[in-house]
């Protein structure tokens, strides 16, 4: 899992920056239009040029170094997990992480790589963001795949989920052909296709390494206004150790990704064998799947030598990402700012070019 960056262009972030600074497509037709979305049915292809790399406002969550040099980067407003065997980019890194100071990161998704680090103007780090939100409410627990008891994860009821419908919306799908049909509708809104989109914004399923959060977000407001639906947020962590979630791309070309953290909906759904716990996924898969089989997926060994999914936390539908690297402080994004900009910012971005 370790990449030696030998193209590294690195700027180190000067101690008077830092007190200034003190941020094939498979699965993805038309159907019915959701009024309250649609502002804007133009085609969102993103404007910005990644050729250079993607370039975001970042805050370190974790730096580990091991014997032979090479380190292990996660950010907290990105999923995926970067490496690097530049020492002095480490160190600064983790430097930046100890005073809790934002960088700019200009870095390579496609080889996990940091390209340069920068001081963000003030401007950057003034962008409106998340808020962050409190720890409670959530239901999380340590996993060990290999030992797990699979009905009893999946089955809605004993995981707790039953009990928390929100106001009007129904807390339980009455089939798998109505989920089916919910996935579809928002499946047909990824951005891979071409416009106009029953949504103001498409959903960038077709870019895997990041913005999950975002399309989790876009994805649970459709399920709560069009449909009716109850949702909550499934977040899954490899949080411990050299643990990665470790997936590979099978719909958008087959390469190999690893994040720190991923997210989706959880959706009841009624089934012969009693309510079941699945997750929408589309960058995944192509229908909705149990819970067990989404963690399993994210365990792929041809693509990291360490892959575990170390614990997961289940949240209400407000919450939209991490606030931290332990896995039980979030944010909010109540106004869906976030989201969308993390959505035309991907628009146009192939996860295996």
């Amino acid at each position: 899992m370790h990449n030696n960056n030998s193209k590294t262009r690195y700027s180190v972030v000067s101690f008077a920056g830092i007190l200034l600074s003190l941020f094939i497509l498979n699965g993805c037709g038309k159907q019915e239009t959701l009024p309250e979305l649609r502002q804007n049915t133009s085609h969102q292809a993103n404007v910005n040029n990644h050729s250079n790399g993607f370039t975001r406002v970042m805050t370190v969550g974790h730096v580990q170094t091991d014997e032979l040099g090479n380190s292990r980067i996660a950010f907290i407003e990105n999923p995926q997990v970067f490496t690097t065997s530049n020492a002095l980019l480490a160190e600064e890194l983790t430097n930046l992480k100890r005073l809790h100071v934002k960088a700019k990161v200009t870095f390579d998704p496609y080889t996990s790589s940091i390209i340069e680090v920068t001081t963000p103007s003030v401007t950057e780090l003034m962008a409106p963001a998340p808020r962050t939100a409190s720890k409670e409410n959530g239901i999380s627990m340590n996993v060990d795949l290999t030992n797990l008891d699979e009905d009893a994860l999946d089955n809605a009821e004993r995981l707790g989920v039953m009990t928390h419908a929100s106001g009007s919306l129904m807390n339980v799908v009455p089939d798998m052909a109505t989920a089916q049909l919910m996935f579809n509708y928002i499946t047909q809104q990824c951005c891979a296709l071409p416009s106009p989109y029953d949504i103001d914004h498409c959903i960038s399923f077709q870019y895997a390494y990041d913005g999950c959060y975002a399309r989790a977000h876009k994805m649970c407001y459709i399920i709560n206004k069009k449909y009716g639906y109850n949702t909550h947020k499934i977040f899954s962590f490899a949080n411990s150790g050299w643990d990665v979630l470790s997936v590979q791309a099978q719909k958008w070309g087959g390469c190999c990704i690893n994040w720190w953290y991923h997210v989706a909906p959880l959706v009841n759904i009624k089934t012969p064998a009693g309510v079941k716990a699945y997750v929408f996924d589309p960058a995944m898969f192509d229908q909705p799947v149990l819970l067990s089989v989404w963690l399993h997926f994210q365990e792929h060994p041809a693509c990291a030598s360490t892959p575990n999914v170390s614990m997961i936390n289940i949240q209400p539908t407000a919450m939209y990402a991490p606030s931290d690297y332990s896995g039980y402080s979030f944010m909010t994004d109540p106004g869906y700012i976030d989201t969308d900009a993390t959505l035309i910012y991907y628009g146009s971005t192939p996860t295996c070019p």
